[in-house]
């Protein structure tokens, strides 16, 4: 009898035990938000999306242009990988792709392991083009003598979202300049734009689309804004131009941060690293009871059991 009543007790002690603690994570499990992990597996090394444009000369025009840019690559981020990220950029911009609107801004993804700028150039000197305006095949044509100058060249932060310092999304401009044997005389370009973090090499990340420049104007100021996703460690980088004519393989014009300050240093990150510590909360409302004082109380019903099964076996 008394081994029976013996084992009643205990269990009827553990029992009690488990049912304390059972209710205290009942009580708590509502009140705590998890944080989930990010998943990076399926990103590629290095990915970016760039719109390159011809900048208005207008500031409220230039404004309202920068701020389309900026939504579009926005419309872009969400992606989970870089495939993602190209079908909802064509999807969203699809309405403005048509040949009905000309000056529409294309989203150019960058993704898996970019060019160095060394690849860049040996791509470009390999296609079978002139070298250079002046050089002509035609023996019955005087070769045309262009000479271009990079005017100036900026830089602008965008968006940090951790507020340590270091943007995922920046802009550069630029101004390119050309002098021939007539005023205002005319030129097609393209740009190949680098980064270089920290005095590393330059490594590629945009190719802007043909834009014309007209002799010395100021108005014809060209800009990429850039949303860094994957693949740049929180550093410093340097940005470098080069400059093409259309139609030849030579680099005509180039800039980098050895000639202005504008492309020297800007403090950067791709987006998975500019994220907000996500916190884990554990909210108690005024008549609830904590985890600590539900254990506790389970534990002194515990003991009070045991108490008493030792007082019955004296």
């Amino acid at each position: 009898m008394s081994t029976l009543n013996q084992s009643g007790i205990v269990g009827t002690t553990h029992s009690t035990f488990i049912k304390a603690i059972a209710l205290a994570g009942a009580l708590l499990a509502p009140a705590m938000v998890s944080a989930e992990s990010f998943d990076e597996s399926n990103l590629a090394p290095f990915s970016a999306a760039s719109i390159g444009m011809a900048r208005k000369a207008d500031a409220e025009q230039a404004t309202e242009q920068e701020k389309q840019a900026l939504s579009l690559l926005q419309q872009s981020a969400p992606a989970q990988s870089v495939g993602e990220a190209a079908a909802a950029a064509v999807k969203s911009l699809a309405p403005s792709l048509s040949p009905k609107s000309p000056s529409a801004h294309r989203v150019q993804l960058m993704g898996a392991t970019p060019m160095t700028r060394e690849q860049v150039i040996a791509k470009h000197t390999s296609q079978p083009i002139p070298s250079s305006s002046a050089a002509s095949e035609d023996p019955y044509r005087a070769p045309v003598y262009h000479s271009f100058a990079i005017f100036d060249a900026s830089s602008r932060l965008f968006e940090d979202f951790d507020y340590d310092g270091f943007y995922q999304t920046f802009s550069v401009t630029f101004d390119v300049d050309v002098f021939g044997s007539y005023l205002n005389e005319r030129a097609d370009l393209f740009a190949e734009l680098y980064l270089s973090r920290n005095g590393g090499p330059w490594v590629h990340y945009y190719t802007t689309d043909v834009f014309t420049i007209y002799g010395d104007s100021t108005q014809d100021d060209y800009e990429v804004l850039t949303t860094l996703y994957t693949g740049y460690p929180t550093d410093h980088y340097d940005v470098l131009i080069d400059v093409y004519e259309v139609g030849y393989s030579d680099i005509v014009a180039t800039i980098s941060a050895d000639d202005t300050d504008g492309l020297y240093a800007l403090p950067l990150e791709s987006s998975d690293r500019d994220r907000v510590d996500e916190v884990i909360v554990v909210e108690e409302s005024g008549g609830a009871l904590s985890i600590f004082a539900l254990l506790g109380l389970g534990l002194l019903v515990a003991a009070r059991k045991r108490a008493k099964w030792i007082n019955t076996l004296k």
